[in-house]
């Protein structure tokens, strides 16, 4: 019992320590912003607006005709609902890993002994979920309330995909971390990377059997593309989803959090020392 006790105790003190350190962030950013604190949804809102014009013209150039018998996601979603949909799972690990390599500019809290690198990318993971899931939250019942079409057939499907997605993001900005401190040319590749081929073959503006066959295996590598897929399917299991696999993502999710741990704990004064630069 003194055991579970103690456990509670230091999980619940961990929990209180990464809420400081995202209010001290939030505090940071509406201080240092002209858009105050509205600046984490309203930044979001505008990339889905190009995104959302983005679908537009994809729409445009494939036109009639269909590649699969899934035919066109007007069937499944209106144009909006489609893009927030997979824009929140998309640019949650999009901007998770754009901190981290940062190289956790956020240093102050690194002062007290008690708060570890780890607490601060948490932290920071944290806000931009708040900002994302308040923004789709507020579009997909705007759209519900105009339209009165709204489904969600699998929830329990939608949190494990959500959870897996967050626990991904940071595994994958872990291991970002301590790829930027090798070479600054390594930095640069991984951020473009990150802003432009994971993004543009997550599926945001795109859904997998719009696609030919031939060209799905050049998207289906990217874990977010099944996140974003696999979401919608949560919402409306009428949703065809071919080569998305929840198996996938869960072993791509597990394999990057536990490798990242291992890095984070072995090279932990690596990390604050890189920091200090």
């Amino acid at each position: 019992m003194t055991f579970i006790r103690r456990l509670v105790q230091g999980v619940r003190r961990q929990i209180a320590i990464v809420l400081a350190i995202a209010d001290y962030d939030l505090d940071r950013r509406s201080t240092g912003s002209s858009l105050g604190s509205w600046e984490g949804i309203i930044n979001p809102m505008q990339l889905m607006l190009f995104f959302i014009v983005m679908r537009v013209g994809f729409s445009f150039l494939r036109g009639t005709n269909r590649f699969a018998s899934g035919g066109s996601t007007d069937m499944y979603f209106n144009i909006v609902s489609f893009i927030a949909t997979g824009f929140v799972l998309a640019f949650l690990f999009r901007n998770v890993a754009i901190k981290a390599l940062a190289g956790l500019k956020l240093r102050a809290p690194l002062y007290y002994s008690r708060i570890k690198p780890l607490d601060i990318l948490l932290a920071l993971s944290l806000n931009d979920l708040r900002a994302l899931l308040t923004l789709s939250i507020a579009i997909l019942g705007l759209v519900s309330l105009f339209t009165w079409d709204f489904r969600f057939d699998s929830p329990g499907l939608a949190i494990s995909v959500y959870l897996l997605t967050v626990v991904m993001a940071i595994g994958f900005g872990l291991c970002v971390i301590f790829l930027a401190g090798l070479n600054k040319w390594v930095t640069k590749v991984i951020k473009r990377a990150l802003q432009r081929v994971i993004i543009f073959t997550s599926g945001i503006f795109f859904a997998t059997f719009e696609l030919p066959p031939v060209t799905r295996p050049f998207v289906t590598w990217n874990p977010v593309l099944h996140s974003v897929e696999l979401f919608r399917y949560s919402l409306n299991n009428d949703y065809p989803i071919p080569d998305i696999s929840f198996e996938y993502l869960a072993w791509c999710s597990m394999i990057t959090i536990g490798f990242s741990l291992i890095l984070y704990r072995t090279n932990e004064s690596l990390l604050l020392e890189s920091n200090d630069d």
